[in-house]
């Protein structure tokens, strides 16, 4: 009888310890994602034309999409075009406008080449800025 009580309290002890011990730790960053908004979209000094590229990155349909703005100049935000893109793991590859793009995510930003080898570094933006 004893013995069949130790364990009984052994059991709940480890059903109530085991949920705090595997609980998230507070302030612990969950897992970076490809999905996100990325742009280095700058005002040119002199001639205050809008320059950089936008990269909004969604998971839709079992896939990913990419919803990419370049701006070579000019006052307004570029037209966006929606494209299908491809993801595995942390990298990323779409082509829009006949220019591919392969990257690679991080939880501060997307690194992307484009096949004449010219490198872009956009920083990921929080979703609440765009939102206002």
């Amino acid at each position: 009888m004893k013995l069949t009580v130790r364990t009984l309290f052994i059991l709940v002890i480890c059903l109530l310890v085991m949920p705090v011990a595997t609980a998230r730790k507070p302030g612990a960053q969950p897992a970076a994602t490809v999905a996100g908004i990325y742009d280095n979209f700058t005002i040119g000094k002199e001639s205050g034309d809008l320059e950089g590229m936008r990269v909004v990155i969604v998971p839709a349909g079992g896939g990913y999409y990419a919803i990419v703005q370049i701006a070579q100049g000019g006052a307004e935000d570029p037209k966006p075009e929606f494209v299908e893109a491809t993801v595995k793991g942390m990298t990323v590859a779409f082509s829009v406008s006949g220019e591919k793009f392969n990257g690679t995510a991080s939880a501060t930003g997307l690194r992307l080449k484009n096949a004449a080898g010219e490198s872009r570094n956009l920083k990921r933006k929080s979703c609440s800025s765009y939102l206002k």
